[in-house]
C-alpha cells in the first residue's frame, strides 16, 4: 500500500536527518511550525470543500470526541497512580486520545469497507478528530505545558490556533465555488502534512531512550489500539447497531494509530518528545495488525 510505504519512508528520513547532524536540534520545532500553521489548515480547507453530510452520520462523527473524553477519564487517573508528570500525562492524552483518521484511516476504509464510505471517513476526521484536536486537544496541551489551568490562556490559544480558524472558514465557505488554481494550491500545501509531520516524529525518535518509558508506552498504545476501539464497539453493540455499515466504519476509524497532528502539538508544547516519538514510531506499524484484527471482529461480532 502506497500510504504505508510513505509512512515508513518519511519516518526513516527523519531518523537519517538526525543521524546526519545536518539540521539543528530545534529542527522538530521548525517541522512542527509548518504542520500547525500551514499543512493542517490547508488539509481542513481541502477536505471540507463541497462536503455533503448525511443526517445519520452525526454519532459516527462524535466518536473521536468520545474517545478523547474517555482518554481523560482513563489516562489521567493512571498517570496520577504512577506518579507521572503533567507533561507525560498531556503527551499520553494527545497521542492516545486521537487516532489517525485521515492518512491511515481513509486508506483503511477503502481497503476494508469500500471506497464508497470515504465521505463518511472525511466527516469523522473533520467534525470529529480535527475539530476536537483544535479545541479540546489544544486545551489539554496548554494545561499540560503550563502545569495548571488558565482559562484565558487556553481560550487565547484556541482562538489563535490556525487549524481552528481554517475549519471555521472551510465550514462557512463549503458551497462557495473556488477557482481551479486555488484548489491546486490548497491541495499542494495539504499534501505536505504527512511527510513533514512524520519526518518531525522520525527526527525526534530515539529508540535508545525507551528505558523508563515502557510503562507509559504501554498505556498510550494500550488505550489507542485496544481500549478506545473496544469502547466504541461496545457502545454500538449496546445500541444494537453493530451491524450498521456506518457504525462499522466509525469503529474502524477508532482503531487507527496515534494522530500525526496531535503528536506535532505535543512536540510543539514540549510534552515529553521522546515518548511521543516512541508511541508514533511503534504505534503506526503495530496498528496495521491490530486494525486488521479489529475489522475481523467488527464484521463478525
Amino acid at each position: 500500500m502506497h500510504e504505508i510505504s510513505l509512512i515508513v519512508t518519511c519516518l526513516v528520513i527523519g531518523v537519517l536527518l538526525r543521524w546526519s547532524g545536518r539540521l539543528p536540534d530545534t529542527a522538530t520545532k521548525a517541522f512542527g511550525g509548518w504542520v500547525i500553521n500551514v499543512a493542517l489548515p490547508a488539509t481542513a480547507l481541502r477536505s471540507v470543500h463541497q462536503l455533503k453530510m448525511d443526517d445519520g452520520w452525526w454519532l459516527a462523527a462524535a466518536t473521536p470526541w468520545i474517545g478523547a473524553i474517555l482518554a481523560i477519564l482513563v489516562i489521567v487517573p493512571l498517570c496520577r497512580a504512577f506518579g507521572w508528570s503533567h507533561r507525560r500525562a498531556g503527551a499520553l492524552l494527545l497521542v492516545g486520545g486521537w487516532g489517525n483518521t485521515s492518512f491511515v484511516g481513509l486508506p483503511m476504509i477503502a481497503a476494508f469497507a469500500g471506497s464508497q464510505w470515504l465521505g463518511l471517513g472525511i466527516v469523522i476526521d473533520l467534525f470529529g478528530s480535527y475539530l476536537a484536536l483544535s479545541t479540546l486537544g489544544l486545551a489539554i496541551a496548554a494545561v499540560a505545558s503550563a502545569g495548571h489551568f488558565d482559562g484565558r490562556a487556553v481560550a487565547k490559544r484556541i482562538a489563535t490556533f490556525p487549524p481552528f480558524w481554517a475549519i471555521l472558514i472551510a465550514f462557512s465557505t463549503n458551497d462557495v465555488p473556488r477557482p481551479e488554481w486555488l484548489d491546486q494550491l490548497v491541495e499542494a500545501l495539504a499534501r505536505t502534512l504527512t511527510p513533514i509531520a512524520l519526518a518531525a516524529v522520525g527526527y525526534a525518535l530515539r529508540l535508545d531512550r525507551i528505558s523508563g518509558r515502557v510503562g507509559a508506552l504501554a498505556v498510550g498504545l494500550g488505550y489507542r489500539l485496544l481500549l478506545a476501539p473496544l469502547a466504541i464497539f461496545l457502545m454500538y453493540a449496546a445500541l444494537g447497531r453493530s451491524g450498521d455499515p456506518v457504525a462499522q466504519v466509525a469503529m474502524l476509524e477508532m482503531a487507527m494509530p496515534p494522530m500525526l497532528g496531535a503528536s506535532i502539538i505535543a512536540l510543539d508544547h514540549d510534552l515529553e518528545p521522546d515518548l511521543v516519538a516512541l508511541v508514533i514510531g511503534v504505534g503506526v506499524p503495530l496498528s496495521m495488525l491490530t486494525a486488521w484484527l479489529w475489522w475481523g471482529l467488527i464484521i463478525h461480532p
